[in-house]
């Protein structure tokens, strides 16, 4: 079966013109900058050079680690966290769901044989003698082996600190998110947008249930090739009219607004780590770069 990446470029899309380009569209906000999220070409170089340093640390201890590359054509990876899409997201690939189902195939696992070897799957994954355990904010807990090879390469690639400051973020990232979807100004544009939406003939109650639905009609597609360009048609449609309401309803705004005040709240006193963080992202993105 032929891939389907790119909807926009498989015949479903129902444009009846080129439209002249106009500015080019500024990023959809992400909690504090969008410091815990890589796009894929920065997934497959930092995912490359891990590996490499992977592979040097095992060698070190006596055993043997081939490099894996990353799967890539997960499009679902970089969706925005509060589902705002752009009409040009829409156009090309809609949510990225049917074209992710048709594209991702994870690599066969090289190191299979070796990963039945007590010692060498301790070598890589780390010891329950030298369990990290780390407080999170808001109560949440996270530990690392810090004997593993795995947490070796991670170390040296980003630094010694990366796995608390990184999955400190997460926590705040999700946090953030939360607060963002409960904020007033939030509601207030999806309530905007549902009415939009309605008149659309595209009727959903909430932010993320059009996407529900692709994922509904994928899985009851199968492998069935005239099924999945059908779903990738309904992605399409309803992307496409999702993308139109969000900016009739104002919704990037009322996200950018309301993710500013989150952030004062539940980003403060993290100031100091946030920018060390950054460093730390930029330097491993540095150490990686081909």
């Amino acid at each position: 079966m032929a891939l389907l990446l790119g909807l926009g470029a498989a015949g479903c899309s129902t444009s009846g013109g080129t439209a002249a380009p106009g500015p080019a569209p500024l990023p959809a906000p992400r909690p504090f900058q969008g410091v815990t999220h890589y796009p894929e070409p920065q997934r497959v170089a930092l995912h490359t050079a891990e590996e490499e340093l992977v592979a040097a640390c095992m060698k070190r201890r006596g055993f043997t680690y081939r490099p894996q590359p990353l799967a890539t054509g997960d499009h679902l990876a970089d969706l925005n966290p509060y589902g705002l899409l752009t009409a040009a997201q829409a156009a090309n690939d809609g949510y990225g769901i049917t074209s992710t189902a048709l594209s991702l195939r994870p690599p066969a696992d090289a190191n299979a044989a070796s990963g039945t070897d007590k010692r060498w799957k301790e070598a890589l994954l780390g010891t329950a003698a030298h369990r990290v355990d780390l407080e999170m904010p808001l109560g949440r807990k996270f530990f690392y082996h810090s004997d593993s090879c795995a947490g070796d390469a991670k170390s040296r690639l980003f630094g010694p600190d990366y796995y608390r400051l990184f999955n400190t973020f997460q926590v705040l990232d999700d946090a953030v998110v939360e607060k963002v979807r409960t904020d007033r100004r939030y509601l207030a544009a999806q309530d905007s947008w549902r009415a939009c939406m309605k008149e659309a003939g595209a009727e959903a109650k909430a932010i993320g249930d059009p996407q529900g639905t692709v994922d509904r009609q994928l899985r009851q597609a199968g492998r069935d090739r005239a099924k999945l360009h059908a779903v990738a048609g309904v992605e399409l449609k309803l992307s496409g009219a999702d993308a139109a309401c969000q900016a009739e309803a104002g919704l990037g705004a009322a996200v950018s607004a309301a993710q500013a005040d989150a952030e004062r709240k539940l980003g403060a006193g993290y100031a100091d780590e946030l920018a060390a963080l950054r460093h730390m992202r930029e330097k491993a993105l540095a150490k990686a770069a081909p």
